[in-house]
């Protein structure tokens, strides 16, 4: 994504420093010469860097971050909040949703900043997105409605969720308890938080800081520190938070007024992952109402640096695995991870179904084993859906984590009696018979039983 920078107010020499940063390591942030109120009208994300004060003009984009410059911010910190947003806007993506701003009248600085729309006022287009290629409902899966608070506002139709304007509360918690990502929130998208978390991770910040918000108004400004706005703090659940965990010394999640429908869930999930890392580990706290920058410095201060880690983006659900594996090191129990344990009763036939439909390949049949691969799984429930002996039965990991490759089921395998070749297990070979009566042509494999079928009709051996 495209990033237009505009400079609003800086000092000569501390806007050709950052310039400088900017074009030496964001190929794809474009500097402007002048921040105007009527910039190019294709500007796609734009970043506003400017002097507390200092004018107030508007900029026509899809999404606008704006840097507040103070006289005692070095140029080190500056750069860093400035890598921090480029992170995340130069990997925004299509859940940003417009932002319809009126230009009948300049804008103050806070309505600016807001675009015009007050806390606990949501606008129609700061609703969750669903992604309906990737959703796992037309597998089974009801996660997000399950979770959803409000009654409404989410329903499954036509194999996808669909998210009501009307009884939505933006809570975010649908986005924080989806495995795959398949429902995001326009403010914080997935592969914009995964370029947030990337660039604090890589900057020079003595310690790296991230602060999630429903109302940045309520955080005092703090040194190497990122404040992210979002519309509900229940879009932290434990994947987000995991991930955060392995690429930050220092994780705060805050609720500006106690009254997030979800702040339950995302306290949860940071005490949980937080009893997973340790002492050694970084700190993921919560807090409420007004903080000031005492208060920060003192979280800040308890803080070790960890040690981070760096992988290729995968999919949403590996990339929390990964996490898990690095942060655990161990056997913590597995309760509230969201991870799947699997059962099969003795009906199962090892006919392949599961294997077959499986969108993650999170199972196989090796010889007379159905193994269940489980960091692979994400508990979409198809396997059980699709199974025609319902012997598959999903459930929750409570015990220790466990993601190893196991065995579920075996079953004694039936060899051709022409090849001696492994083709079916007794238990489906025992049914089919009693079923067909086929003689000795069920006892053959597939290749074997068309080669026999041949030859009976054309009096020769089959071809090679």
């Amino acid at each position: 994504m495209k990033v237009k920078v505009y400079f609003n107010g800086l000092e000569p020499k501390i806007k050709e420093t950052i310039t400088s940063h900017i074009r030496s390591n964001w190929s794809e942030a474009i500097i402007c010469v002048t921040y105007d109120a009527n910039p190019d009208s294709d500007t796609p994300v734009a970043l506003v860097i400017g002097k507390t004060g200092s004018s107030t003009d508007q900029t026509e984009a899809s999404l606008i971050e704006i840097i507040e410059i103070v006289d005692t911010d070095s140029p080190e910190e500056i750069i860093f909040r400035v890598d921090a947003k480029l992170g995340k806007l130069t990997r925004s993506d299509k859940t940003f949703a417009k932002k319809e701003i009126s230009h009948s009248r300049v804008m103050s600085r806070r309505e600016f900043f807001h675009l015009g729309i007050p806390r606990n006022s949501p606008a129609p287009n700061d609703l969750p997105i669903v992604s309906a290629d990737t959703c796992e409902t037309k597998f089974g899966c009801s996660k997000c409605v399950d979770a959803c608070p409000s009654p409404g506002a989410l329903q499954i139709e036509n194999n996808s969720v669909n998210v009501s304007s009307e009884y939505c509360i933006r809570c975010g918690l649908c986005a924080g308890v989806c495995p795959v990502a398949a429902i995001q929130v326009p403010q914080l998208s997935e592969d914009a938080y995964h370029g947030l978390l990337n660039a604090i991770k890589s900057s020079s910040a003595p310690t790296k800081t991230l602060v999630i918000t429903c109302d940045e108004r309520s955080i005092s400004p703090h040194p190497w520190m990122d404040i992210e706005e979002v519309s509900g703090i229940g879009v932290m659940g434990v994947r987000q938070i995991m991930t955060a965990a392995t690429s930050l010394d220092v994780l705060i999640v805050h609720c500006a007024d106690g009254r997030c429908a979800a702040k339950e869930n995302a306290q949860h999930a940071l005490s949980l992952i937080s009893s997973l890392s340790g002492k050694q580990g970084p700190i993921l706290a919560y807090i409420e109402g007004n903080v000031d920058s005492t208060k920060l410095d003192a979280i800040v201060k308890s803080a070790h640096p960890c040690d981070k880690t760096s992988s290729a983006m995968e999919s949403p659900w590996k990339n929390y695995v990964k996490s898990l594996n690095i942060l655990t090191k161990g056997q913590p129990e597995a309760t509230g991870l969201g991870l799947t344990d699997m059962t099969v009763t003795d009906s199962c036939t090892l006919c392949n179904a599961c294997v077959e439909s499986c969108p993650h390949q999170a199972l196989a049949i090796q010889l007379d084993n159905l193994n269940f691969i489980p960091e692979e799984c994400t508990g979409c429930g198809l396997c059980a859906n699709i199974c025609p002996e319902n012997s598959i039965t999903l459930s929750q990991m409570k015990g220790p984590i466990s993601l190893t490759t196991r065995t579920v089921y075996r079953d004694e395998m039936i060899a051709c009696t022409r090849c001696n070749t492994p083709y079916v297990s007794a238990k489906m070979f025992k049914k089919v018979s009693g079923i067909i009566q086929g003689g000795e042509v069920l006892k053959l494999c597939p290749k074997c039983r068309q080669t026999e079928i041949y030859e009976k009709i054309y009096g020769r051996s089959a071809p090679s």
